[in-house]
């Protein structure tokens, strides 16, 4: 799986998170029929203590807030990631003279794939597995290939950060040889 549909699967999986969330909170208020019109506070305190006494409403409200916290954190890295190497090409294409090193991100591919599966799986079966069965062993199941995953990137996540492009290539440097400022 490429960075950018990681960042899109991790993002649509928060995304669906919050939508349950909400839609359990509305059912609760559905549930005793108050929600007809502007709720009195009584009534919305009343419903919102029921909410959090309510064994599965924690289990699936602790698993969407520990999903959230960690998909900005992945969707950032993974479309940093995305861009750079979309970009790679172009940073170091033919029109540039790149520092030399070995390890480019372009022979990172599959180590980058790999550790962008276990990211997608590890965040949907930490969020779903809790919310339909319960949190043993879904948070240990999830959460361990996450972290495999987020691991995995740190190599990459360094070569994209760390590369210098150190001079243009003369045939590039030849393009712009004729060209005059205006004073």
């Amino acid at each position: 799986m490429t960075a950018g549909k990681a960042a899109l699967a991790i993002f649509v999986n928060a995304f669906a998170g919050k939508l349950y969330m909400t839609g359990l909170r509305v059912s609760f208020q559905m549930s005793d029929g108050i929600i007809k019109g502007i709720m009195s506070p009584n009534a919305f305190k009343a419903n919102a203590s029921k909410f959090e006494k309510d064994e599965d409403a924690k289990v699936a409200s602790k698993a969407q807030l520990n999903n959230a916290e960690y998909s900005g954190l992945l969707c950032a890295a993974l479309l940093f990631l995305h861009v750079a190497v979309q970009g790679e090409e172009q940073i170091c294409g033919p029109n540039f003279v790149c520092d030399g090193t070995a390890v480019t991100l372009g022979n990172m591919n599959s180590q980058i794939e790999t550790a962008c599966g276990l990211i997608v799986l590890g965040s949907l079966v930490h969020l779903w597995g809790q919310i339909l069965v319960g949190p043993f062993p879904f948070q240990t199941l999830g959460g361990l290939p996450r972290y495999i995953g987020m691991f995995m990137l740190v190599p990459a996540l360094q070569v994209a950060t760390m590369r210098n492009v150190k001079q243009f290539s003369p045939e590039y440097q030849s393009k712009f040889a004729t060209v005059t400022v205006p004073e």
